[in-house]
């Protein structure tokens, strides 16, 4: 039985264009398609702008180019490798630091109160190791997404996903 439902093509899909008062900071990333991924996300989002900060790859990078389906030629970004610096200044201008990792402080990203604050940095940690102690210093606050199997992490990028999907919810 037919039911007239049709998939729409790249140019039949009209997306609300809308920016949110969010930056994306990623902490030592190691994988470059989780950057290209990451390009992806924050197009999608609303992200104001991406900075890839401390050892993460940066473009030009074969592998981030094709993980972000040309995103990264749409999203505004730079590298700084003094991610302490940057989360220093980000501060300075009003920002309040969120970092999506699971600590003894975190709070659940359903229940924080995103759509109080004015301007927003979300920072995302390494693959492996999450936020370093020492930028876990530096933030204002601490979100985990609630999870319901076996293990304790997902990927970065998924993680991203859900967080700015949130985030962007709520901010509205």
């Amino acid at each position: 039985m037919d039911k007239g439902i049709k998939q729409l093509t790249h140019s039949e899909t009209i997306n609300q264009s809308k920016t949110f008062p969010v930056v994306v900071v990623c902490e030592n990333f190691v994988n470059p398609e989780n950057v290209g991924m990451t390009f992806r996300i924050c197009d999608a989002m609303g992200v104001q702008h991406l900075y890839l900060g401390g050892s993460t790859p940066t473009l030009p990078h074969r592998k981030i180019v094709k993980a972000s389906r040309s995103a990264h030629k749409k999203v505004p970004f730079t590298h700084q490798s003094d991610l302490a610096g940057l989360l220093g200044q980000l501060k300075k201008e009003g920002y309040t630091l969120i970092g999506l990792e699971i600590t003894n402080q975190s709070q659940d990203i359903r229940t924080f109160d995103f759509a109080s604050l004015d301007k927003i940095a979300f920072v995302a940690g390494a693959e492996r190791y999450g936020i370093s102690e020492a930028t876990l210093n530096t933030l204002d606050a601490t979100v985990y997404i609630p999870m319901y199997g076996v293990g304790s992490s997902m990927n970065v990028v998924t993680a991203l996903s859900i967080g700015l999907y949130e985030i962007t919810k709520q901010m509205g």
